[in-house]
């Protein structure tokens, strides 16, 4: 049977269903089986068999909005059809009616609403119906997830790293000293905040400012680990646009620089500070110098941008290295005010002994005497009653806090879990988190031990003591020499490394471990460059270098030549500089060709491999030459400090106190064996006596408060089960598949994705054009980082989700298909609405009201239906590609379907009011909670500063309005007609 012929008419509106750009079309011409429409929005004309066109009737209903020719908006009251042609009933927004023939409506008019679409045969396949229910539900998830900003890093999850970056990350303007020590990862918790805060909108104006050295590794770090990109801002590119005229500091959103550069130019320290900033992360905070007397310029530039920038982060692995009054300067930077005092400071600190000493019996479950639980009460609440009983509704608080915390990562509390924690130690617990929420600098100073986190592997030192070559004897000859270049001049020497010892032994200890992936950390490019020569040549092994010269996807392609478990090289050679940055955890050998003069640098290097998470014993293979500097060196680390064997805190501070008498004796072309002795027998004894003052003045108050296992631990566990969940996958490789982008399976279970040759766009959102290589396992982003980390939160996620969700592909569909529950010709009507609430996305509003999609199912006698209806599991055929049949069917039942659709909002309606009320009481618990713990932190310590009081009550006023104008859009429809 053959499709009847639409019955056109000139005047008519019509529009193109392959073509929707074009706007509304007016119809010429009809002659000859042939039908000519003017598209006015355009100028342009097609001519289309009238039996075969890709035309709809343009068709508006009751309730909807148009524009005419001369610009008015316009609300459809009803409208008439009289010979082919409609005339619409319509009102103004002064409430005038009056008609309006479809030939004076606007032709800039799209059909862009769900219902307009459907009615207008505008069909999508239900294929991408489907995608975007998926990227409508996949964008809740990342909007609401409690591990929002700490997903798409590519990191192992640690505890108390979690635990940092949603503390900090969820408080108002954070200011915070991180300072947890070498190899618990700084750099992390800073990406992961500065991550969260950019993901939650709260953050936009971001200035990075590092020691020159650090430039390349926080790039390489915020690149590859979190897919963050800054502008690094060297002196030729800042010099560049200062002679543009304009504020070289404005012209980027993130700016990553080195503090030197600043202080060296007074014009550029004036610029950076006259532009407008959100966030300050400051690196190597230890080297800002300040003294209750005098300050140093990097102090006094930061001080100044800390004075005006809201949110601050400064990052140190030795808060105290300097002195105290160093520490209390850094402290002053976050809040003036507070710390304003140093001689009050000092006194404050001694005040936080009793508390320490109260945690530490609650914690041994030591039973408390009458005056510890009086003091216990005092500390709790001021006014308790004798008995302390006045406390125990904050007790409950904090039990049900923590209870909580695991519940928002899908797992039942701990009584839950084991049946066996009793309620005394559930209230010990809460007494414990009062304390740390109520005392000590844990507010605004966080710091994690190697002593108080676990996870670091065994290192075992294998040393090789070698007879020295011909021209080693002379190496540190010339006093004119700096002692340094003296140590390493034989080796920057090709013809010197030729007659090294090391040189064979390396050979040899690379034979030894085969196939064992090796490491090696020399000073210099020209060393890496001159072993790679002389490794090829003498014995045929192949070496991937990586030095701070080469390009920067020279370095990738190196590091994953070197990474490949199965074709890559045995060994890689890194300088200095260039080994900063990277994961090599996968290695467990590690080989230091010659030995940093400054403990720091060592225990960077052997942090390329013994960092938190490695789950071998690494293997430190150090060969030094008999009688020479490096021997000297070599024993003032093992013998004064014992540095390979463990990290160790006191190491710098012994370094500064000896390094006039050690360089002098490295320069020294023959030192007494006395004044050895007696420089490793002092390190010895500043080592002991540093430790013990460390042990003694660590605040284990500090330490608890910056490292809460129950919500570090309720993170990670969130985070793997995010991992687990392969429905990002699932969304992703539909998606490709429907847009036209070719997959196919990689090496070691990636997957390279490239744009095809007939995508419905000529790119695809966040994919180069020469493709990539990814994965989804965690795992295998560690040890492969060239290859992209596909999370929900990846950029080219997000690219894929807003391409979904931001365009009209899946708002209307047609399917037909057979079910016994539903006789022929019966309907239904999956109507997709999404909670919509109109708020700067610095107020997070989605946390108490999530897009969520809810899926209504209508009948025909307008009954909801979803809750007995799985509708996933309504399959069948769409009816895009046959569009008569669809055309056919839409016009029989239209006086149906509108009253479905009318029905649906009808519904929608009534749900909005109580989404509206639920969104609003959760959001008033939740912050009236927060505002009440807050003041009355802010009564006992002063680090709860007025600002962020006043910041929560503002955003508590802000939500409130902005949820009471919330509602629930309908964003796509799905007719299911029954055969």
């Amino acid at each position: 049977m053959s499709e009847p012929v639409p019955a056109f008419a000139v005047g008519q509106r019509w529009l193109s269903e392959t073509q929707p750009e074009l706007g509304l079309g007016m119809v010429e011409a009809v002659e000859h089986r042939r039908v000519t429409l003017l598209f006015p929005a355009t100028g342009e004309r097609r001519t289309y068999a009238a039996d075969n066109t890709p035309l709809w009737r343009a068709q508006l209903a009751a309730g909807e909005l148009l524009r005419d020719l001369e610009g008015r908006d316009l609300t459809v009251v009803d409208l008439l059809e009289h010979n082919g042609f409609v005339t619409y009933l319509v009102r103004d927004s002064a409430g005038h009616e009056e008609p309006l023939p479809e030939t004076r409506i606007d032709p800039r008019l799209r059909l862009s609403r769900p219902q307009q679409r459907l009615r207008a045969g505008r069909l999508d396949s239900d294929t991408w119906f489907r995608l975007r229910v998926q990227a409508l539900e996949q964008t809740a998830r990342l909007a609401t997830a409690p591990t929002r900003g700490l997903l798409g890093a590519r990191i192992s999850p640690i505890p108390h790293q979690l635990h940092i970056a949603a503390e900090v990350a969820d408080r108002h303007h954070p200011r915070v000293l991180l300072a947890d020590e070498v190899g618990l990862g700084k750099t992390i918790e800073a990406g992961l905040i500065l991550h969260r805060l950019l993901l939650a909108g709260r953050v936009h104006r971001v200035l990075i400012l590092v020691p020159e050295p650090l430039l390349h590794q926080w790039l390489v770090e915020l690149l590859r680990r979190f897919n963050l990109s800054v502008a690094l801002f060297d002196r030729k590119r800042v010099q560049a646009l200062v002679r543009q005229g304009a504020n070289p500091f404005e012209s980027e959103q993130r700016i990553l620089c080195s503090l030197d550069l600043l202080t060296e130019d007074v014009g550029l320290a004036d610029a950076v500070l006259h532009a407008d900033w959100d966030l300050l992360i400051c690196d190597e905070a230890h080297h800002l110098e300040w003294s209750p007397e005098a300050s140093s310029p990097g102090y006094e530039l930061v001080a100044g941008l800390a004075a005006k920038i809201p949110a601050v982060l400064l990052l140190t692995a030795t808060p105290e290295q300097l002195g105290r009054a160093g520490h209390f300067g850094r402290l002053r930077l976050l809040d003036p005010e507070r710390f304003g005092d140093y001689a009050a400071f000092l006194a404050e600190e001694e005040g936080y002994a009793p508390v320490a000493e109260l945690v530490t019996r609650l914690l041994d479950e030591t039973p408390l005497s009458a005056d510890e639980q009086a003091r216990l009460d005092t500390l709790l609440d001021g006014d308790a009653d004798a008995d302390g009983s006045s406390a125990e509704p904050a007790r409950a608080a904090d039990t049900d806090e923590a209870a909580g915390e695991l519940e928002a990562a899908g797992k039942p509390p701990a009584t839950e879990q084991c049946g066996a924690t009793s309620a005394a130690t559930r209230e010990r617990q809460a007494l414990i988190d009062q304390l740390l929420d109520r005392h000590g600098t844990g507010r605004v100073l966080f710091r994690n031990t190697r002593a108080a986190i676990s996870g670091f592997p065994e290192r075992v030192l294998h040393p090789a003591r070698l007879e020295a070559g011909a021209d080693a004897d002379d190496a540190g000859a010339d006093n004119e020499v700096d002692p340094l270049d003296a140590l390493w001049a034989a080796i920057d020497d090709p013809q010197g490394l030729e007659q090294d010892p090391r040189l064979e032994w390396l050979i040899a200890r690379l034979r030894e471990l085969a196939p064992a992936k090796v490491l090696l950390i020399t000073t210099t490019a020209e060393t890496v460059l001159d072993l790679r020569r002389a490794l090829l040549e003498r014995a045929g092994i192949q070496a991937a270098i990586f030095h701070e010269e080469m390009p920067i996807v020279e370095r990738d392609r190196a590091a994953a030549f070197f990474a490949d478990p199965e074709e890559g090289t045995q060994i890689l050679l890194c300088s200095e500089i260039g080994s900063e940055g990277r994961n090599f955890q996968f290695a467990h050998h590690l080989v230091l060709f010659d030995l940093p003069a400054d403990p720091e640098l060592l225990e960077q290097r052997i942090g390329r491999l013994d960092r938190i998470g490695q789950t071998e014993t690494i293997r430190i293979h150090v060969p030094y030459r008999a009688g020479t500097p490096d021997e000297l060196l070599f024993r003032w680390y093992h013998e004064g400090l014992d540095a390979f064997s463990a990290h160790q805190p006191a190491a710098p501070a012994v370094f500064w106190e000896q390094r006039e008498t050690l360089q002098a004796l490295l320069s020294d072309p023959a030192p007494e064996p006395a004044e050895i002795e007696a420089l490793i027998g002092e390190a010895q004894a500043l080592r002991a006596r540093l430790d013990t003052e460390l042990a003694a003045g660590r605040d284990r108050l500090l330490e608890l408060s910056s490292h809460r296992p129950a919500r570090g631990g309720a993170l990670v566990q969130a985070l793997e089960e995010e991992d687990r969940d392969p429905t990002i996958e699932i969304f992703l490789t539909g998606l490709w598949d429907a847009f036209g982008v070719e997959r196919e399976p990689g090496p070691g279970g990636s997957l390279v994705v490239r744009p095809g040759a007939h995508m419905l766009q000529e790119r695809f959102p966040g994919l180069p054009d020469e493709g990539l290589t990814a994965t989804f396992n965690r795992q295998h982003a560690l040890a492969h980082e060239e290859r992209r980390f596909l999370t929900r939160e990846h950029p080219l996620t997000r690219a894929a989700l807003e391409l979904v969700t931001g365009s009209h592909l899946g708002t209307s569909a047609l399917v037909l298909t057979q079910d016994k529950r539903f006789p022929s010709s019966a309907l239904l009507l999956e109507a997709v609405y999404v909670a919509e609430c109109p708020a700067p996305p610095a107020l997070n509003a989605q946390r108490f009201l999530p897009p969520t999609a809810r899926r209504m199912l209508i009948d025909e006698q307008g009954q909801e239906r979803s809750v007995e209806i799985d509708p996933d599991a309504l399959g069948g055929k769409c009816l895009r590609p046959r569009r008569p049949l669809a055309r056919a069917l839409l016009q029989a039942k239209s006086k149906v379907i509108e009253a479905m659709v009318t029905l649906a909002e009808q519904e929608a309606a009534r749900e909005t009011r109580a989404l509206r009320e639920q969104a609003g009481a959760q959001m008033r618990a939740q912050l009236d909670a927060e505002l009440d713990r807050l003041r009355d932190l802010a009564r006992r310590n002063p680090a709860v500063r007025a600002e962020e009081i006043a910041a929560l009550e503002a955003e508590r006023d802000a939500l409130a309005e902005t949820l009471a104008n919330s509602r629930l859009r309908l964003d796509a429809l799905r007719l299911i007609a029954f055969a």
